[in-house]
C-alpha cells in the first residue's frame, strides 16, 4: 500500500491495478412459492464484481487550499523558522474492504431471457442487458465515493452491466409441467470499505519550492456500501 501512494504522488496522478474478488457461492434457493405453486430454480450467480484491493484517488479539499500563497521572508526569524508548508492535495487509499453479510438482497430488476418447452432447448435470440449502480450509505465527497467505487466495481462509476451472450444454451428437462422461464435479475451484497488519507503538502524555504511532504492520517472513514451483482433463476410452468 506505501508503495502504490508513493507511485500516486510521484505521478500526481490515481496508480490503480485491478485484482478480482468474488462473491459468496450461489444460495441454495429452490423453492415453490405458496401462492402461485410456481417453482423456483436456485440462482446461478453470473457476474460479481471486481475490486481493486490497492485502489487509490487523488483529491483536493478546496476549505484547505490556500488561493494565493504568502511566503516573504522574514530576515529576523532563523532559517529553520521560514521553512513553510502549504496543503496541496489529498490521497485516499483503500485500506480494506469487505463484505459484511452472507445474504444478498431480494432480487430487483427482474428481465425475461428465454422461454424453454418441455425435454427441449433454445438460445436468447435478441441482445438482453441488465445494469446497477453501487449504492453508498452517507454522503461523502467525491474523492471517499471514488475510492470506494474503485475499491468495490473497479471503475469509477460503480455502474456494473452484463450482458448475455446470444450462444448460451437453456435447456427445460421432461421434470418440469410444460416449461421453463429463465430470467436474469439484480442482488446487493453488502460491503465494508475503510479509508486511509494521506495529506501531501508542498514545503518552502522563503518563497523557495523545496520539495513535497506526506502527512499520514490513518483511517479517517468506514464506509458502507451494497455492491451489485447480476443473477439469473428459472421458473418452472
Amino acid at each position: 500500500m506505501n508503495k502504490l501512494i508513493s507511485a500516486l504522488l510521484a505521478a500526481a496522478a490515481p496508480a490503480v491495478s485491478p485484482v478480482p474478488t468474488a462473491y459468496p457461492a450461489a444460495i441454495e434457493s429452490e423453492y415453490t412459492d405458496a401462492a402461485t405453486g410456481i417453482r423456483f430454480s436456485t440462482f446461478s450467480i453470473l457476474s460479481g464484481h471486481r475490486g481493486i484491493t490497492d485502489a487509490a484517488v487523488q483529491y483536493t479539499d478546496p476549505k484547505r487550499k490556500q488561493k494565493s500563497l504568502n511566503l516573504q521572508s522574514k530576515p529576523s526569524l532563523p532559517p529553520t523558522e521560514q521553512i513553510s508548508e502549504v496543503y496541496d492535495h489529498s490521497v485516499y487509499s483503500n485500506a480494506g474492504t469487505s463484505i459484511i453479510g452472507l445474504k444478498p438482497s431480494q432480487r430487483e430488476n427482474d428481465v425475461f431471457l428465454v422461454s424453454t418447452a418441455r425435454g427441449s432447448s433454445n438460445t436468447i435470440t435478441e441482445p438482453k442487458q441488465i445494469s446497477a449502480s453501487l449504492h453508498i450509505s452517507g454522503v461523502y465527497n467525491s474523492g471517499i465515493a471514488g475510492l470506494v467505487k474503485l475499491a468495490i466495481t473497479g471503475n469509477a462509476s460503480g455502474e456494473s452491466v452484463y450482458t448475455w451472450p446470444d450462444a448460451k444454451v437453456y435447456t427445460a428437462p421432461e421434470t418440469v409441467p410444460f416449461h421453463r422461464d429463465y430470467y436474469g435479475a439484480v442482488q446487493y451484497v453488502p460491503y465494508s470499505t475503510q479509508v486511509r488519507q494521506t495529506d501531501i503538502y508542498k514545503q518552502y524555504y522563503k518563497s523557495i519550492y523545496i520539495r513535497e511532504v506526506q502527512h499520514d492520517r490513518g483511517i479517517v472513514e468506514t464506509v458502507s456500501s451494497k455492491a451489485p451483482k447480476t443473477i439469473e433463476y428459472s421458473i418452472d410452468f
